[in-house]
């Protein structure tokens, strides 16, 4: 809802500040030239939109009210200007004689005063205590730490942490000593009224079960939310709690993936977009052959196992990015400074042109266009060792993309590795074709941020 509210909000944002500008320009209100003007600025206002949503603009987790998050804003104005300008001139320019140059940068000057007003207010609306849904964990574990933190720290996801229920005399790290913290649940239906509490986040541990029952039982007449902390935890940072899942959450949560009307058609669109951008690339490929040739030598292209559907393996195309012999010890993790990496081939593997030859991969069913990014079988073995549940992944087709690569940096360790998992979890219970557009949007932003150094 929240997301909602602030697309609508820029929506009107937009449409005002149209008619605000087309006042300050002609001195009046004209409905003939707000008509001229109409829909050549609505095209101009999608694309913006377009814009806002790729460069995660319209992420709840990520809005902020810092310099960092308004240099954010800036940024995108001056990418929107560059593009509106682009479209009058060199666009419609050719059937229109329309070339607002005047109204398009009154417009840009009265837009950013409105939206960065727009943006700190909403940022102060739904950070509120007052308006915050108030919220208590019962059971201290290191996932429901996590979650406080969670809570604590990104208050604009509109939840106030006001108490801790601690039926194990855990104990509890000082920096969430603020919060108040109770030891008996026979308070727990006072303590809930007390603190006039909304949601309730319980600790997946069996053995609290029959006690909390009992007292959530008794507390049903006040009209509380109640989760449990591996949904509350994925509802607020898109990630799944691997230390807090058992077996039947699968069992109970992957059905998606054998929905077979999204099968047919998550593999109409990745054979159509790997054909068009297949062909597309042929463009400028025989100059990356080249580049690739005359700095090292070695094969333009090469073959490496990595894991896919139902653990099967299968050979993923790449074009060389490093040394011949870069592996002659055998496989390692790729470090974010590798020197093994050739010159041409930091360019392209930050830019993502080094994997243009998996578009074969997808045409030929083995990878998608989303989908867990596919593990080589060496770290595949190690890592099912190291993390519960990793083997899971392996459920759905590895992807070109996907949910971990576009909220989690470079990562090249058992550690990043799990964290990526919780991500690869989350997008194999929620995947949808919805999703599916998001993440290749949002994919786009990462790479010019990449390609760019930003």
């Amino acid at each position: 809802m929240k997301k909602i509210i602030l697309v609508l909000g820029d929506i009107i944002l937009l449409y005002l500040s149209l008619v605000i500008t087309l006042n300050l320009r002609y001195g009046e209100f004209n409905k003939e030239i707000l008509k001229e003007h109409f829909w050549p600025f609505s095209i101009v206002f999608t694309i913006w939109l377009v814009v806002f949503f790729i460069n995660g603009l319209y992420e709840i987790r990520k809005v902020k009210n810092d310099y960092k998050f308004f240099g954010q804003l800036i940024n995108n104005l001056i990418i929107n200007t560059l593009l509106a300008f682009s479209f009058f001139y060199l666009i419609l320019g050719r059937f229109s004689s329309l070339k607002p140059q005047t109204v398009l940068i009154i417009l840009i000057f009265v837009f950013a005063c409105l939206w960065i007003l727009w943006r700190k207010l909403f940022f102060y609306i739904i950070s509120s205590a007052k308006l915050s849904n108030n919220l208590v964990i019962i059971g201290i574990s290191p996932e429901s730490l996590l979650l406080a933190e969670e809570i604590i720290t990104k208050p604009q996801m509109g939840y106030s942490l006001k108490l801790f229920f601690n039926p194990d005399f855990s104990t509890i790290p000082e920096k969430f000593q603020i919060i108040p913290t109770k030891k008996d649940l026979v308070d727990l239906k006072n303590e809930l009224i007390k603190h006039k509490i909304d949601t309730i986040v319980l600790v997946n541990n069996p053995k609290y079960s029959p006690d909390v029952a009992k007292h959530l039982f008794e507390s049903m007449d006040l009209n509380v939310s109640y989760f449990n902390l591996t949904d509350f935890y994925e509802k607020i940072t898109g990630k799944i709690l691997i230390n807090s899942l058992e077996r039947n959450w699968f069992f109970e949560n992957l059905s998606k993936k054998n929905n077979q009307l999204f099968l047919v058609i998550k593999r109409f669109y990745d054979i159509f977009f790997a054909s068009l951008f297949g062909l597309m690339s042929l463009l400028f490929l025989p100059l990356l052959a080249l580049a690739i040739k005359l700095e090292s030598k070695g094969q333009l292209i090469y073959k490496q196992k990595r894991v896919g559907l139902n653990g099967k393996e299968f050979y993923a195309l790449k074009f060389r990015s490093m040394r011949q012999d870069a592996e002659k010890d055998g496989a390692q993790w790729a470090k974010e400074k590798d020197d093994r990496v050739t010159k041409i081939g930091k360019f392209i593997r930050k830019s993502r042109i080094d994997e243009i030859p998996q578009f074969w991969n997808i045409i030929k069913g083995e990878m998608s266009f989303v989908g867990p990014r596919p593990e080589r079988p060496e770290f595949v073995e190690e890592l099912k060792k190291e993390i519960p549940f990793f083997n899971e992944r392996h459920l759905v087709k590895p992807g070109l993309t996907g949910w971990a690569q576009i909220n989690f940096p470079y990562g090249a360790s058992v550690a990043d590795a799990k964290e990526k998992l919780q991500y690869d979890l989350f997008y194999i219970k929620n995947q949808s074709i919805a999703l599916d557009i998001s993440i290749i949007l949002k994919t786009i932003n990462t790479i010019l941020n990449r390609s760019l150094g930003r």
